[in-house]
């Protein structure tokens, strides 16, 4: 069994995604619009809610959704925004799967505030 990688459209210098048998292997999502590569909102709680907009989008074209994300790892350019981060995911996540989280980063952006990678299965397949 190979991995299958799953790129952006426009393109960016890495994939978008690996499928690996039941296993989705997400890059660091983010708040960009997938069209203009804007990144939408200018709080945490906003990028957050696009990102994971983003996120479920990903993964519904990959025949899965949040609800099968088994890992994430986070990355927040402010370690004062982690509440605000965690409440607004657990309106899009709520089953809490293990999770890391790294504070005081800088990401691609200077705007961006938010990041999140994650593992989901794609439900009803079999290794």
């Amino acid at each position: 069994m190979k991995p299958k990688f799953v790129f952006h459209e426009p393109p960016r210098v890495y994939a978008k995604a690996c499928i690996y048998g039941d296993l989705i292997f997400l890059a660091g999502e983010d708040a960009k619009d997938e069209r203009t590569q804007k990144v939408q909102g200018t709080t945490t709680a906003e990028q957050t809610a696009a990102t994971f907009r983003n996120l479920q989008a990903t993964l519904e074209s990959l025949g899965s959704s949040l609800e099968y994300v088994v890992k994430t790892t986070v990355y927040l350019k402010d370690p004062r925004d982690r509440n605000e981060y965690g409440s607004e995911r657990a309106k899009c996540m709520p089953h809490m799967p293990p999770g890391t989280m790294i504070m005081g980063v800088y990401l691609a952006e200077p705007e961006m505030l938010v990041e999140v990678d994650a593992i989901a299965v794609i439900p009803g397949t079999r290794l």
